[in-house]
């Protein structure tokens, strides 16, 4: 059985000492005694006390006297380096002085069994210091463990520290003091229990609150509700009111009320979780496999774009959609667009998620392999907000495939992953291009940082493709903590590295995603017209190698054009996805050659093409000449009406008849020639000459035709 020196034992039920806590100082076996100190005692002088160390065996046996814990005070659990020197001194001082006894053994089994003890007189003698200021001291030796630190000073808890002092005819705490002489100040008020009452009260119905009023403002109603007999009294007599102070008040604010209290009371419950509360853990404490939670949000990109046909059109500030692997912090999808946080926006970053990158990337100009960005898998859960992922198809398009999960309202930091990229994109990217709105941080009276936007959609989009893969290859410290294969494989902590690892360790929870599949659930639906030339959608042309084989066009010029189901990628309009047959797959279907002025652009110029014309349309629907010649036109039909009048008595054959005469008559009335009669005759005769220069010149003659009517 162990008995060792310094222990605390708990003593209950004991014949041999009395109960209570105790600290086993030493154990003499040539008397077979343990000496015991008694740690509930709170005198300054406590001896020690001698028990027989067969009947301590005896009390550990019969589990009378237990292990236990005795808690030092927490002045003396500092590192030596935070102590004072001065403390220090006082501490080495006070050793020096019982240094000399505390090791004797024989002292201390005749202080322990003996009411008076000689040896300590004789060695206050020798010391030359008071016999009791070394018993305190020796008791303090005791109690505290029976090293040097047991006799540092107490001074932390000089004053009080911690405790309410009753107030007395003198104030507490320092007086006033005036700054010149030549002004004094008004006695100080001392607070009462019954001013501590008005305190809380006013505190309470003020201050307490969501939304209350200021610690000042509190004040100044206090003084009213509780004080403003005293304060007409002073003001009737000329002399300043006995009131309490504001520091006073603040003071006692925080005496009353914990900060705890005072934080949770003057805020909502909401803001409290979101801004204020303790944050222990971390969503991804309980997320360290790839695929386990996808997180998918939208944010205003900080930036203004213009169209790509004209640098005068501002078209605004697009919308980022981002999709994060909460456990890698890998950005496994993107999209960026002119619409709203909607689920058409959605739904194209989503498919960019779960299908490869490189083609994607290419038609930005930014050429990858699949290895650089290899996320084309469908995850275990995906944790979006309670906007445009909670309605009826979105459900229908993603519950086959993986389960949602919605984060609670106006709780972003259910899903702070994705949050935080939206801050590093801004920041690290957006921030630093023309046209930029540093996220609203716009000095008043600035530039407006649209008449600066200069980069297109496309621009902006290969620009946000470029942070994403340099983020994707950043060294993330947080990660070199959340799982051990980084280190078991000597590999940078970087979102790429987790991700890659985990896939090759089969420690993840992806699904890989069949394209078909993602396309027909995914990519927003339209319907397209087979014509003539070609599948036809929002002013633009499309054909694939099938369409051509079973010339499709070719019937649709013969028997009229039908309607087709399509799916649009609205990244680009290079290409389509259009099912021929029901019962058949959607198949790509590339831009042809005539629509060739919108190739390599995103779908949303289209439609700004559309809207262009539109605007045009609207601006101008006839012309203002139109409507000039419309009323000259119906003039000139008056005018005519009128002359016909008198031609009503002449027959129809009269009108019509010798018209070749009166068409010559009329050609030389109306007409300025000169055409002598040998000329005449010459031309008759020689039809096949004509005059330049004052020189014939020959032509050959054509053979004579004959019309319809039987005229030459």
């Amino acid at each position: 059985m162990e008995l060792p020196r310094n222990s605390i034992w708990s003593v209950n039920n004991s014949d041999l000492v009395k109960d209570g806590l105790y600290r086993l100082l030493d154990i003499m076996q040539d008397v077979e005694s343990v000496i015991l100190y008694s740690l509930e005692d709170t005198s300054t002088t406590v001896r020690p006390i001698a028990v027989s160390l067969d009947g301590f065996i005896e009390l550990v046996s019969s589990r009378k006297a237990k292990k236990a814990q005795y808690e030092l005070p927490t002045y003396l659990l500092v590192d030596e380096e935070n102590i004072p020197d001065e403390h220090i001194g006082r501490r080495d001082k006070n050793y020096d002085l019982i240094k000399g006894i505390i090791s004797n053994s024989i002292f201390l089994f005749d202080y322990a069994t003996k009411k008076r003890s000689s040896q300590l007189a004789e060695y206050a003698k020798g010391v030359d210091v008071d016999r009791k200021s070394l018993a305190r001291l020796l008791t303090q030796y005791w109690r505290y463990g029976q090293d040097k630190m047991a006799l540092l000073p107490a001074f932390s808890k000089s004053g009080g520290s911690g405790r309410d002092r009753t107030p007395t005819i003198k104030p507490l705490g320092a007086p006033k003091q005036p700054r010149t002489i030549a002004v004094d100040r008004s006695a100080k008020f001392i607070v009462s229990d019954d001013d501590k009452n008005k305190f809380k009260k006013a505190l309470k119905k003020y201050y307490l609150k969501e939304s209350g009023l200021s610690l000042a403002k509190t004040y100044d109603n206090l003084l009213k509700d509780s004080y403003s007999k005293e304060l007409n009294l002073a003001y009737a007599c000329g002399r300043p009111p006995l009131v309490p102070t504001k520091k006073q008040f603040s003071y006692w604010r925080t005496k009353l009320f914990s900060k705890e209290q005072i934080i949770k009371q003057r805020t909502s419950e909401n803001d409290f979780l979101r801004n204020k509360r303790g944050v222990l853990g971390s969503i991804t404490d309980r997320s360290y496999l790839p695929g386990a939670h996808f997180e998918i949000d939208a944010t205003v990109a900080d930036v203004h774009i213009v169209s790509e046909f004209g640098p005068k059109y501002v078209l605004g500030r697009p919308t980022i959609y981002i999709v994060v692997d909460r456990a890698s912090r890998m950005i496994v999808g993107m999209h960026v667009s002119l619409y709203h946080a909607s689920w058409r926006a959605a739904r194209q970053a989503l498919t960019n998620s779960f299908c490869s990158k490189s083609t994607y990337c290419k038609s930005f100009g930014v050429d990858i392999e699949n290895s650089e960005w290899p996320c084309a898998h469908i995850p275990k859960e995906l944790v979006c907000d309670n906007g445009e992922m909670i309605g009826v198809q979105p459900k229908k398009a993603l519950t086959p495939m993986t389960q949602l999960s919605f984060t609670p309202p106006y709780r972003p930091d259910c899903k702070g992953v994705v949050e935080k990229r939206f801050d590093i994109i801004n920041k690290e990217v957006l921030h630093e291009l023309l046209g930029t709105t540093r996220g609203g941080q716009i000095v008043r009276g600035s530039r407006d940082p649209r008449k600066d936007a200069i980069y297109t959609l496309k621009e902006i989009t290969a620009e946000i493709i470029k942070a994403v893969l340099e983020h994707n290859r950043s060294i993330l410290e947080n990660l070199a903590f959340s799982s051990p294969l980084l280190i078991e494989n000597d590999l940078s902590p970087t979102p790429l590295n987790y991700w890659k690892i985990h896939l090759a360790k089969h420690k993840h929870e992806l699904q890989l995603a069949n394209s078909n599949e993602v396309i027909a659930r995914l990519l927003p639906s339209a319907e397209v017209s087979m014509t003539r030339s070609g599948i036809y959608f929002n002013g633009m042309y499309y054909s694939c190698s099938e369409l051509e084989e079973c010339n499709l066009a070719s019937v649709a010029r013969s028997s009229g054009q039908w309607r087709l189901e399509a799916r649009i990628d609205e990244n680009t309009t290079n290409y389509i996805y259009v099912r021929l047959d029901k019962n058949k797959e959607f198949i790509r279907c590339d831009l042809l050659p005539r629509s060739r002025m919108l190739g390599d652009k995103s779908m949303f110029e289209s439609d700004f093409i559309q809207d262009w014309l539109d605007t045009k349309k609207e601006l101008t629907p006839i012309s203002t000449t139109s409507i000039d010649d419309h009323k000259h036109r119906q003039e000139v039909t008056r005018q005519a009406k009128r002359r016909s009048k008198d031609a009503e008595k002449v027959s129809f054959r009269d009108k019509t008849s010798n018209t070749r005469q009166r068409r010559k008559e009329e050609l030389e009335a109306t007409t300025n020639m000169i055409a002598p009669a040998s000329e005449t005759s010459v031309s008759n005769d020689v039809s096949g000459y004509i005059l330049s220069d004052n020189k014939v010149i020959s032509l050959p003659k054509g053979r004579k035709r004959r019309t319809s009517r039987g005229e030459s």
